[in-house]
């Protein structure tokens, strides 16, 4: 199955650019406007298109917010959940994604990656999800690089 991530991203992206420019002129009607199509439209169109893509597309989505190419697993994946996250990859065509966790199990689950038909390309720099501080940058962390056979 395809994915239309980049897609749904410009969609919902131009929704929230729509609200905040209304929010900084002070258009209440704007605002609602923004927020009605997101909530009558946009949501539904998600909640359509099920739960595994929807998770998948929070996670692009918040690889975009922050300037990262992947999807990044940064939280603690539990082991039973491996082969159905790594299915659902391959499911919506996600290619390569990282892994930047530092959880005390990281390496068991990037083991588990590679049991479950991933391969380890190799470690790469990403934007985490926190700022520095006093600036507008995000902090770098170290991520492994895994494909999606």
């Amino acid at each position: 199955m395809k994915n239309n991530f980049a897609e749904d991203y410009a969609w919902s992206k131009r929704i929230h650019d729509a609200y905040d420019m209304a929010e900084e002129a002070g258009d209440q009607e704007g605002m609602a406007k923004a927020r009605a199509e997101y909530k009558e439209q946009f949501t539904p169109y998600m909640t359509e298109k099920g739960e595994g893509y929807w998770k998948l597309y929070e996670l692009y989505d918040r690889a975009k917010n922050v300037g990262n190419e992947y999807v990044d697993f940064s939280d603690v994946i539990w082991d039973k959940d491996v082969p159905a996250k790594i299915d659902s990859l391959r499911e919506y065509g996600v290619e390569r994604f990282t892994f930047s966790s530092t959880w005390s199990s990281s390496v068991e689950t990037a083991w588990l990656f590679l049991q479950n038909g991933c391969t380890l390309e190799g470690m790469t720099e990403i934007n985490s999800q926190h700022r520095k501080i006093f600036t507008e940058e995000y902090e770098r962390i170290p991520a492994y690089i895994f494909k999606v056979n």
